[in-house]
């Protein structure tokens, strides 16, 4: 990135950025841009190489790396260019304010990537280095941000569009990595569960440019796949058990409600799985509820504990938050015809869950086509399109109440959907305008589509059972589909082996 403000015979300056005047990506930028992404293809091509045989889904990597380096340097040109500006910028150029003072003094950047974002720390800047941008700097979640880049800025010289390449194909492992974990569980929807995680255009866009989405999106994976490698499959447990607590810093820090979301469905999963493979029914109709109560304690005390960091979104002060944020977006003059309008709620709890339908509605499914002002959310409303239309499918085809059965059947279709409707809550409660709703919705996209996917899935292998006059048991499918290692732990699957091989 250019430094200074006047335009050389190498460099068209279209944007003015405080402290470095005048910039534009250069030519060089996409010279080694290009090498790094050779190099950075190399090395999926060599694992797509050695793991294709024994794992099929790996005919995916390459194409959802091309997919996610699509989106990351479509995000990053557009905003360059057509929006001249936006956050990613700003995030950027404070990064590399850090990245200068790393070369002229590393242990001071060392004390001020690892310190508080104080006021004497914000002085050891100088017109030398340039400074963080004073309202990003100032926010502890932007500038959280801003510490995880500094050191990919300072990898690849300051440039924007590198950056972008190495944040999107770092995001990718954790995205690659549930992905995977769906697939273990569902071996015959590879290429769906493909679409889900990997294709899905507002995830590839929004999920791969220098953003705090580009970090929680890929967070969520990594928590999910952890998750279920700790808890289910008894894998690498510290290892793991390190990859929850890095994703959960990570969410809490940044966005704080996708934890809130996330965490106890969690319990709920583990919740289910354990009760679900007591053979007693009895003892299941006793255990179930007391279960589902003591994880809905366990989440309200690690929640309550949190609740410093989570600050405005603390579960004493969620209802006060939505409400400053609905006088905000009463101001139809900010948003323009951008914005949308859940209804007057008096800040109480009761008025606040009686928006749950229309502002859930509008997290999944809106913007409609006809509410869209730009061409980026013109984008995002055929997506929505396509949701709702995959959705009102599904009832159709499962007369709802099958759709219903795989819900309280299925461990993993329950926890896709009480994510999604809690996380879509959230968001279409406390979201103003459009524009930010179909990048803040992101993390939900995948889990709601995989769930479309095996309640799909569930409803051909009972019609399949009517077909041959074969009895339906839904429960066969509680640890994914049947033959697949699932959730199943090491020494479940080592029993499995013994018993075919008995067999």
């Amino acid at each position: 990135m250019g430094k200074g403000g006047n335009a050389d015979i190498w460099r068209m300056s279209l944007v003015w950025i405080y402290y470095y005047g005048d910039v534009d990506i250069s030519y060089w930028e996409y010279l080694v841009g290009s090498i790094y992404l050779l190099v950075i293809y190399i090395y999926f091509s060599r694992a797509k190489t050695m793991a294709i045989k024994k794992h099929p889904e790996y005919k995916h990597l390459l194409w959802g790396f091309f997919a996610k380096m699509i989106g990351g340097l479509g995000f990053s040109l557009i905003y360059f260019y057509y929006y001249r500006g936006g956050d990613t910028i700003m995030y950027f150029y404070s990064a590399v304010a850090m990245s200068n003072m790393f070369k002229l003094d590393p242990m001071t950047y060392f004390d001020i990537v690892t310190g508080p974002n104080s006021p004497e720390n914000l002085a050891r800047f100088s017109m030398e280095t340039g400074y963080p941008y004073g309202y990003m700097y100032s926010d502890p979640r932007a500038y959280f941000v801003i510490r995880l880049i500094s050191p990919l800025v300072i990898l690849t010289f300051n440039s924007y569009l590198i950056t972008t390449v190495l944040l999107a194909s770092m995001s990718y492992v954790g995205i690659w990595k549930c992905f995977r974990t769906f697939v273990a569980m569902f071996p015959s929807l590879t290429d769906k569960f493909a679409v889900a995680f990997l294709y899905m255009p507002s995830v590839v866009f929004w999920g791969s440019g220098i953003m705090k989405d580009t970090f929680t999106m890929s967070a969520v994976c990594w928590w999910i796949h952890c998750f279920v490698q700790f808890f289910f499959k008894r894998r690498s447990m510290v290892g793991n058990f390190i990859g929850m607590v890095l994703a959960a810093i990570i969410l809490v820090v940044m966005k704080p409600y996708i934890f809130m979301s996330i965490f106890p469905v969690s319990m709920i999963w583990l919740m289910f799985n354990r009760v679900v493979r007591m053979k007693n029914a009895l003892i299941r109709f006793v255990v179930l509820p007391l279960a589902l109560a003591t994880m809905l304690v366990l989440s309200v005390t690690v929640l309550s504990w949190l609740g410093d960091n989570l600050d405005k979104f603390s579960l004493d002060k969620v209802v006060d938050t939505v409400m400053v944020l609905q006088t905000d977006m009463s101001r139809a003059e900010q948003y323009g015809s951008n914005y949308f309008d859940v209804g007057p709620m008096d800040g109480t709890l009761g008025s606040l869950l009686s928006k749950f339908p229309v502002a859930t509605n509008a997290a999944l499914f809106r913007p409609y086509l006809w509410e869209s002002r730009s061409v980026v959310v013109a984008l995002s409303a055929l997506e929505n399109m396509w949701l709702l239309g995959l959705t009102v499918l599904m009832l159709w085809r499962t007369r709802v109440l099958f759709f219903l059965r795989c819900l309280g059947g299925n461990p993993v279709v329950l926890i896709c959907f009480v994510f999604t409707l809690l996380f879509g809550f959230a968001i279409g409660i406390s979201t103003p305008n459009f524009g930010a709703l179909v990048r803040f919705k992101i993390p939900l996209i995948p889990l709601m589509v995989s769930g479309l996917f095996i309640i799909a899935y569930l409803d051909r292998e009972r019609r399949w059972a009517k077909v041959y006059n074969r009895v339906f048991d839904l429960g066969k499918y509680r640890m994914g589909e049947p033959g697949a290692e699932g959730l199943l732990s090491k020494e479940q699957v080592a029993r499995r082996k013994r018993s075919k091989q008995r067999a």
